[in-house]
Formats: C-alpha cells, sequence, structure tokens
C-alpha cells in the first residue's frame, strides 16, 4: 500500500498529473487520519490493556505449556527475562494442562519460574526459589516505560506525514494555477 501512495504521488509531481497529486493527497490525509484514531482509541483503552494482557497471556500458557514447543521457549525466556512466574502469579499454573496431564512432575511451575533454574527446581514454591510476580504486571511496565520511544516516533512520522500533506496540496494547487494560465 505505501508503495502505490508513494508511486501516485511521484508520479503526479513527474508528470504533473494533478488527479494523482490529488489522489496522492488524499491518501496521505486518510493515512494521517487513521493513524490519529488509533492513537485516541489507544488511549482511551490503556486501562484495559491489563486485563488483556493477563487473559490473554494466562490461556496462551495454561493451554500451550509444553504443548507447542516456540510458545513454551517463549514463555520460558519471558519467564527468565522478566524475572516473574505466570501471568498473575506462580499460582497459576496449577490450572495449566500441563500439570494436569502430565503426572511424572512434581512442580509446581515450569523450571524457568526459578530464580536459579534447575531440573524439577520449582517443586518447592518458597520465594527465595521462585518469582512470585506474575509477568502480565511485568510486561505492562515494559510497553509503558517504552511507550515514550514508540510516542516520540509516532509524532515524528505525524509531522512528516503532514509535511507531506503540505507540499503535496501546495505542488497541486501549483499545477492547476499554472494549467489554469497555459488555457
Amino acid at each position: 500500500m505505501i508503495i502505490v501512495v508513494g508511486l501516485i504521488g511521484c508520479c503526479g509531481a513527474a508528470k504533473d498529473i494533478r488527479f494523482l497529486l490529488l489522489l496522492y493527497t488524499l491518501f496521505l490525509l486518510l493515512i494521517f487520519l487513521l493513524e490519529a484514531l488509533a492513537g485516541v482509541l489507544a488511549y482511551m483503552y490503556k486501562g484495559a490493556i491489563h486485563e488483556e494482557i493477563k487473559r490473554n497471556l494466562n490461556s496462551t500458557m495454561l493451554e500451550n505449556y509444553e504443548f507447542d514447543i516456540e510458545k513454551t521457549k517463549a514463555i520460558d525466556e519471558m519467564h527468565t527475562t522478566f524475572h516473574c512466574c505466570g501471568a498473575d502469579s506462580y499460582k497459576d499454573w496449577k490450572y495449566s494442562r500441563w500439570l494436569r496431564e502430565d503426572v511424572k512432575t512434581h512442580n509446581k511451575a515450569p523450571d524457568s519460574c526459578c530464580k536459579t533454574p534447575s531440573y524439577q527446581c520449582a517443586a518447592r514454591d518458597h520465594p527465595s526459589n521462585i518469582y512470585y510476580d506474575g509477568c502480565a504486571k511485568k510486561l505492562e511496565e515494559f510497553f509503558r516505560e517504552n511507550l515514550v520511544i514508540i510516542g516520540s516516533i509516532g509524532f515524528g512520522l505525524c509531522c512528516l506525514q503532514v509535511s507531506c500533506l503540505t507540499f503535496a496540496y501546495y505542488l497541486s494547487k501549483k499545477y492547476f494555477n499554472n494549467y489554469r494560465l497555459l488555457s
């Protein structure tokens, strides 16, 4: 889509085709409005982010751990990177499909929840051994910390788009005035 919009703008400017320049301007305006709408919606629903992260994270962990290799690796990596366990706490794991169906394990959570991971280390759920904080809260903190960077990039892109819109509008107006003078 971006390539098509860019080509429309380039062709319109290179060939002095007013219709293509106006179409380019309209596409840029539409993209700008959609980005603004996305920003407003993100701001309005920022309170729902925690519950949504917790719900999706919990269902992914409880249903897919040890049954989907890629998701298992991602969950283990998240536990060790963010020093957390489960979505809300390590106690979430007692409802997991993995612990219900694996009769050989004595763990209360995955070994990746341990402060020093080793085989069957999560059989003991003492606070000195296992992370008690949930990953949903840690992920939300991570996103909030990086929100300034994301917002700054978005603001920079908006400024760029406004300048492109202004340039396309004045270019189109210039070509229209030149066309009227020649007629």
